[in-house]
């Protein structure tokens, strides 16, 4: 069966929603040019446009951790892989609740009695928010601690853009003070400064720079740039997500992934959580974030 999307236009941008696969985004266009990858159709969430990062970002390390002096152990959510990977959102279907010409509301419920202590041992609402302008989409993604205690939460999104639209590499342009090396269990290790060939503080074409890396305190802001296309998105993020993740697979992928999040991968393993991006939140309370797509026509 077809998984089922719902259109929010606003002028000539156009974003598709598909609560299904991953409470994710099936495309978002301006004046009909894909500005994030489009989807396929295959009933993958996988292959969608981007998909909200709920309760961790990335990998945590074998699936265990300690919180408030006990271990915890998840289960390996990504075939074959030996850490599981981005949380459990991206794997449910969200419930479209709210729709206007021009926004929309998903919401998750985890109960962990219910859906799976092993995906994550505390109980939480989550709720999406989509609102587009004539010249951006906005959306909020929120965690409502429902546990009587105390909990870690990371928050992120994963959106993939395309890597031509005119035939030319796209442009990147985006600020950090660190990145993060990774060892041979696709995990970090040190926390150095950013290399020449990593370096995307001034736009220049994507290359082939091999990353699959986590850029620590990232400034807020990337911009992805088509030359020939006259068009442009420019990200912005909530302070919360200090984070940013670049991926750039090797051709013949014709995407890449520029992921703001809220930690570094793994970062609830590390010595201080809290340091590396890992919020703590309060039973009862809600961890909420916000990232805003921006076009810009006549780009350079």
């Amino acid at each position: 069966m077809t998984p089922a999307l719902t259109t929010l236009k606003n002028g000539d941008l156009e974003v598709c929603l598909c609560p299904s696969l991953g409470g994710g985004l099936a495309g978002f266009s301006a004046a009909g040019i894909p500005l994030l990858r489009e989807w396929n159709g295959e009933a993958s969430v996988r292959r969608m446009a981007s998909y909200p990062l709920i309760p961790y970002s990335n990998r945590i390390a074998n699936g265990r951790f300690d919180f408030g002096g006990k271990a915890q152990s998840l289960r390996l959510n990504f075939g074959d892989h030996p850490h599981p990977l981005h949380g459990l959102g991206w794997q449910r279907e969200w419930t479209l609740e709210q729709t206007a010409d021009a926004s929309a509301i998903m919401r998750l419920a985890h109960r962990p009695e219910q859906d799976g202590a092993d995906d994550w041992p505390w109980a939480f609402d989550a709720t999406q928010t989509f609102t587009l302008t004539a010249s951006s989409l906005t959306v909020t993604l929120a965690y409502h601690n429902l546990a009587d205690s105390v909990v870690p939460v990371g928050l992120g999104w994963h959106p993939f853009f395309p890597r031509t639209l005119d035939g030319r590499d796209a442009t990147l342009e985006f600020s950090a003070d660190g990145v993060w090396k990774m060892d041979e269990h696709a995990l970090p290790c040190a926390l150095e400064a950013i290399p020449a060939k990593w370096d995307y503080r001034q736009a220049r074409p994507l290359g082939q720079p091999g990353l699959d890396n986590c850029f620590a305190m990232w400034h807020g802001e990337a911009r992805i740039a088509w030359p020939g296309s006259n068009m442009a998105i420019r990200m912005s993020a909530s302070e919360e997500l200090g984070h940013l993740v670049v991926f750039t697979p090797a051709a013949p992928a014709d995407f890449f992934a520029v992921e703001p999040v809220s930690h570094a991968n793994n970062a609830i393993n590390m010595s201080n959580p809290a340091i590396h991006g890992i919020k703590e939140i309060a039973a009862g309370a809600t961890l909420e974030v916000t990232m805003r797509l921006t076009i810009e026509r006549n780009a350079a």
